[in-house]
């Protein structure tokens, strides 16, 4: 048996070598559901937004047992992954990401943005996955084989190849401007930062930085004190010269 399966052309990064067009002839010879086949294809399914089997939607799960066309499209932006839909039936409640080691600074940026961002250069592809499962998080990575992993349900595979790039693809991608909070973690641990009294951190500054500022933050885990001096005003500079809007 034969089905048709017509890509769009936001897939056109994921076709196998050799292979240019975006409609295929695919023999079935075995019982394997839409997401198998797309997936053999090149495609993983977390990049899939919406599925068609002769125009009528159908989830990964759905076997085909006759001849027909599978159309696969991608998912509209901004993605909000708190939205449930038919392929992602269980929503997430908030944005809380894991980067792994492809793209560890492009997560130490996101954290100071303000997201919860779980980052590590140890983790293997079955641990990723896992945490991604049990803490409800986004995968982002250039590992496109992580993806084809059936836990994972939220997840961006990122293009862009420069960390900075790759902030502004995350961003856009997932609509994540209007709940930025710059400033706000420690890009070490990833805890929410806490206001301490200027008195209390004293013996620990400069003499230039006692005199200059006045308003400090203190990670509660590994304690380092911060504060919003010049490398503040140039990375708002440089957000905002990518396009990032970042509230005083």
């Amino acid at each position: 048996m034969k089905i048709l399966i017509h890509f769009g052309k936001e897939f056109d990064f994921f076709q196998t070598k050799g292979r240019q067009d975006r409609r295929l002839v695919y023999d079935v010879n075995r019982n394997a559901s839409v997401k198998d086949i797309i997936e053999s294809l090149g495609v993983p399914h977390t990049e899939v937004g919406h599925l068609y089997f002769n125009y009528q939607v159908i989830d990964f799960s759905y076997i085909p047992f006759s001849p027909g066309r599978v159309d696969v499209k991608g998912i509209p932006s901004p993605f909000d992954v708190r939205s449930p839909s038919v392929l992602r039936p269980k929503p997430l409640d908030r944005f809380r990401f894991i980067a792994d080691v492809n793209v560890i600074r492009l997560g130490r940026l996101l954290i100071l943005l303000g997201f919860d961002v779980h980052y590590s250069s140890s983790c293997l592809d079955h641990e990723i996955a896992d945490i991604a499962e049990a803490e409800h998080r986004i995968i982002l990575t250039r590992d496109t084989d992580l993806l084809k992993r059936k836990k994972i349900d939220f997840a961006r595979r990122i293009m862009a190849d420069l960390p900075y790039e790759q902030l502004v693809e995350t961003v856009c991608f997932f609509g994540l401007e209007p709940m930025i909070h710059f400033f706000s973690r420690c890009t070490a641990c990833n805890v929410p930062l806490v206001t301490v009294a200027k008195s209390e951190v004293m013996p620990l500054l400069e003499p230039k930085t006692k005199l200059y500022f006045n308003t400090f933050f203190r990670c509660p885990q590994c304690k380092n004190v911060f504060w919003r001096g010049s490398h503040y005003d140039s990375i708002r500079k440089r957000m905002s010269s990518l396009g990032i809007s970042i509230k005083s």
